[in-house]
């Protein structure tokens, strides 16, 4: 009886000193889980100086494990980015297929590294590959992801994943360039982007 209680006491006392935040975080990555395949409409909006106007897309994002991602663009034209391990191929159509390594796009490879963790549901990988916060509560939740300082931080400056419950909406990447893009998921992708469209409309329209 003793030890049982010594036990039971030890395991109450490291539950106590846990830090409430990270039990959040593990909860919430946790309810976000889906069993591959999986398959998720989307619509992404790019801003850049170098653009006179967004750059708006749509399609598919196809997950099949994780080192496996399909990106399907069907509107305005159509292209296939498959991404396999390492290695990514770009075919779009009327022009010959590209191929080239996944550490020469590192935008590409901050999405995969926070889609399989979440997909996932491993807190673990995601704290693996980011510094993660969270902000918000149930009906409204901000997973903020911030690369180390490597090649991909030089890179990508951070990505915030918007969210309700158990389902994330927004994939927002924001470019040490100052150069961003906003990845609408399942029904927030359903209404249409304005041509027009602005970074803080869409942030409203995540939740952010």
């Amino acid at each position: 009886m003793c030890l049982h209680a010594l036990a039971w006491s030890a395991a109450q006392s490291d539950s106590a000193s846990s830090d409430p935040t990270e039990q959040r975080i593990d909860e919430l990555v946790a309810r976000l889980a889906k069993p591959a395949p999986a398959t998720i409409s989307f619509t992404e909006v790019r801003f850049s100086k170098l653009l006179r106007a967004p750059l708006i897309v749509s399609g598919d994002l196809g997950y099949s494990g994780p080192d496996s991602l399909d990106r399907r663009v069907t509107t305005p034209y159509r292209e296939h980015t498959a991404i396999r391990g390492q290695s990514v191929k770009v075919e779009r159509e009327g022009e010959k297929p590209r191929s080239f390594a996944l550490k020469h796009a590192e935008e590409l490879r901050g999405l995969l590294s926070g889609f399989s963790a979440l997909l996932l549901g491993d807190a673990a990988a995601l704290r693996k590959a980011f510094t993660v916060e969270l902000t918000g509560n149930d009906d409204a939740w901000t997973l903020h992801l911030t690369p180390p300082e490597t090649k991909l931080g030089r890179r990508l400056r951070q990505i915030d994943v918007n969210g309700q419950q158990s389902e994330p909406h927004c994939f927002t990447m924001t470019l040490a360039d100052g150069a961003s893009s906003v990845l609408l998921l399942g029904n927030a992708a359903m209404e249409p982007v304005p041509a027009d469209v602005t970074l803080i409309a869409l942030q409203r329209r995540c939740g952010g």
